[in-house]
């Protein structure tokens, strides 16, 4: 299979998942200009080393992720205005875990979706680890929304009571 360039791709890259990365920074900044912001910055980084594209496997959440270090960055050059806002960094420093809390949240992860069927465990995981929303969800399995709202309400109702 031959590459595409890797310029056309980071285009591509940008085109596709845009709207998903302005909306998921909108709801950290609650500003429009800085979501902005922060992605340029962010697309900016990627094309410094563009062949970087090739070796993810994820790209959304790849994208997520960058944009969080990229938020983060942000405000560590404003630090006046963290004072303000000390609930946005507190909601993107909280998932900081150990690798030793990795291998058991994963392994409790695995148990845990092994008991489901492929149709629930696929929901799950483009829910919950892909960020999904339900209306792509519904689009990729071909499932009523109110489906999949019901389905997930019960899984995660199933795995507090087992967690």
């Amino acid at each position: 299979m031959s590459k595409i360039n890797p310029l056309e791709m980071i285009e591509e890259i940008y085109n596709e998942h845009y709207a998903y990365l302005r909306n998921f920074l909108i709801r950290l900044t609650k500003s429009d200009e800085i979501a902005d912001e922060i992605i340029q910055e962010l697309f900016s980084k990627i094309l410094v080393t563009p062949t970087i594209v090739y070796k993810v496997d994820y790209m959304k959440s790849w994208l997520a992720r960058g944009a969080k270090n990229t938020l983060l960055d942000y405000y560590k050059k404003k630090k006046p205005v963290l004072l303000h806002d000390e609930n946005v960094i507190e909601s993107l420093l909280i998932d900081h875990r150990t690798p030793e809390q990795d291998v058991i949240i994963n392994e409790r992860l695995e148990t845990i979706l092994g008991k489901l069927s492929d149709t629930d465990k696929a929901i799950m995981l483009a829910k919950e680890y892909y960020g999904y929303n339900y209306q792509e969800i519904s689009e990729l399995l071909n499932l009523p929304i109110s489906t999949l709202k019901s389905k997930v309400f019960r899984m995660r109702k199933q795995m507090i009571k087992k967690g």
